[in-house]
């Protein structure tokens, strides 16, 4: 027999297990965020050792860190996790994180940058995330593919960088965004594959 009482706060979740063997806290530090942490608690209340617990959670992907407490002589664990932090999905498979670390993907998770296409490249998905994203571009999906190159989508702007990210791109984007700045006007594409320079356009995307 046992029971599962959940706690929400504002900014983390605990889960408290009671097992035949141990009284369990499972303090999640980042909140509810995952389903994989309700599958986690119920999974630790059929083991029954210390040891067993802490191969369980170290099997789990998606955590970063985690502290174990144990009271011996009130067969007490508290638990602390703290999930990694997804920054991007890669074709409704696997998260990764700004260390490009990888993860299964989980439906559960919120806002999320969703990326489509047949990508290798992760390091220059995470300069594109950290070039682009901002209050101005707040990015919905990043396309790829071998015709038409790196695309990023935002509510109201497609930006095209095409199939290579130079250096001369990237500056030519930063400028852009400081004139679009000035003039206080957004555009619905900006095409950054012209060598010539950049082609802005107002029309539908």
């Amino acid at each position: 027999m046992y029971k599962l009482t959940f706690v929400f706060f504002i900014s983390f979740l605990t889960i408290s297990v009671l097992s035949d063997t141990f009284d369990i806290s499972v303090n999640f530090e980042s909140g509810y965020e995952f389903k994989s942490q309700i599958a986690l608690a119920q999974e630790i209340r059929k083991l029954k050792s210390k040891k067993e617990i802490e191969k369980l959670i170290r099997n789990q992907d998606w955590i970063d860190e985690y502290s174990l407490i144990t009271q011996p002589f009130k067969n007490k664990i508290s638990i602390s996790i703290k999930n990694k932090v997804p920054i991007f999905a890669v074709n409704g498979t696997h998260f990764y994180d700004d260390n490009l670390n990888k993860f299964n993907f989980d439906y559960t998770y919120g806002e999320i940058i969703h990326v489509e296409g047949p990508v290798q490249d992760f390091e220059t998905i995470l300069k594109l995330i950290n070039l682009v994203q901002s209050d101005t571009f707040r990015i919905n999906k990043i396309l790829f593919s071998y015709t038409n190159g790196w695309d990023i989508v935002s509510k109201d702007t497609k930006i095209r960088f095409g199939k290579n990210i130079t250096n001369k791109k990237l500056r030519n984007f930063k400028n852009t965004i400081n004139y679009l700045l000035d003039i206080e006007k957004i555009p619905s594409i900006i095409d950054l594959r012209n060598k010539d320079g950049v082609a802005l356009n107002y029309g539908s995307k």
